[in-house]
């Protein structure tokens, strides 16, 4: 579920895109504001996936707003929606902002650029996991192996009904690699160099104990790490 919050001084026009936002299955407006206070004060509070701003408003303007709120280590999650010609032109603070959107704006573009920063989001959590699952097992980080075994991970993550065969051939487009079994061959031996150390087989025993004494499959390797995340 996304979270959005909606910062906006016109009451009529906040009533109807909340309502339009909130009849999608994956939303949820959890806040509205009319002004720049509590526009900070409630994103501070409740840290919304997705914030649609605003620049011309009371107390504070939505361009004050951006330079006092934090990031919360969220991809560009602001959206700017504005009519004012003279407040687009006076952004300079952009690191925040995803994209801008004139008044009147399309509907259509507002969902898809809310799921674009949802998923961005999720996408950069699953990979920091995966960063320090592969760091503790001691994964040579620098290995074409490496690189692509996860790959195959994140993809599977995005595409979870995708049979072996096709996650290896989008690894391979992903990768630019000339075959995908080529591609399958490097992570069976990329799990095979984990195996082949003492070391790391007594710390992938103590993180996994499902694989207590066998070598899995590239397929059951991926399966199970996905369980992880």
């Amino acid at each position: 579920m996304t979270k959005i919050m909606i910062a906006d001084d016109n009451i009529e026009a906040t009533k109807h895109l909340s309502y339009i936002l909130s009849k999608e299955v994956d939303f949820e407006i959890i806040n509205v504001s009319h002004n720049g206070l509590d526009t900070i004060k409630y994103y501070k509070e409740l840290q919304p996936d997705v914030l649609l701003l605003d620049l011309n408003m009371p107390s504070l303007s939505g361009l004050e707003v951006l330079d006092i709120i934090p990031e919360y280590d969220k991809s560009r999650n602001i959206i700017i929606i504005s009519g004012s010609a003279y407040f687009r032109s006076k952004l300079c603070n952009i690191d925040k902002i995803k994209t801008i959107y004139q008044k009147p704006y399309d509907i259509n573009c507002i969902k898809n650029t809310i799921r674009e920063i949802k998923n961005i989001n999720i996408t950069d959590t699953i990979k920091s996991k995966l960063d320090k699952i592969f760091c503790e097992l001691q994964f040579d980080p620098f290995s074409k192996g490496t690189k692509l075994l996860k790959s195959a991970i994140l993809i599977s993550y995005q595409y979870p009904y995708l049979k072996l065969d096709n996650i290896m051939e989008k690894v391979k487009i992903q990768n630019n690699e000339k075959n995908a079994k080529t591609v399958h061959s490097i992570i069976d031996k990329q799990l095979d160099s984990l195996y082949s150390s003492k070391r790391n087989l007594d710390i992938f025993c103590k993180r996994f104990p499902y694989f207590y004494g066998f070598k899995p499959t590239t397929s059951r390797f991926i399966k199970y790490i996905l369980s992880c995340l």
